[in-house]
């Protein structure tokens, strides 16, 4: 089907908004954690979840430019975003991979 629109946006407003409290404070409290107890792999996991919110922020933006002017395109950007998020995390994991260190970006 070619096209098409979604007739509404409002659940992925709410996802959007939810998500995006939920992880920041997790991002938050993780970081919180992590520094009190000096571990590397929770604020790793931090920074997780901080791709998390990057992808809500993206999904956010795009669904309220298409509730706010109704032009399908911002749709299909949002999309993009999505899939650029993913190429870069994907990217950064299997670089790491490789890698002898596997710290995941938590370097003091």
């Amino acid at each position: 089907h070619q096209g098409g629109e979604p007739k509404t946006t409002t659940p992925a407003l709410i996802i959007s908004l939810v998500s995006l409290s939920f992880m920041w404070a997790l991002v938050v409290a993780k970081r919180n954690v992590g520094a009190a107890l000096g571990s590397e792999a929770i604020l790793a996991d931090a920074n997780c979840n901080l791709a998390c919110v990057y992808l809500s922020v993206v999904l956010l933006v795009s669904a309220a430019l298409f509730e706010l002017t109704g032009v399908g395109y911002f749709d299909a950007a949002g999309s993009l975003g999505v899939a650029f998020f993913a190429f870069v995390e994907g990217r950064e994991s299997f670089a790491k991979a490789k890698s002898e260190t596997l710290s995941c970006g938590c370097e003091r």
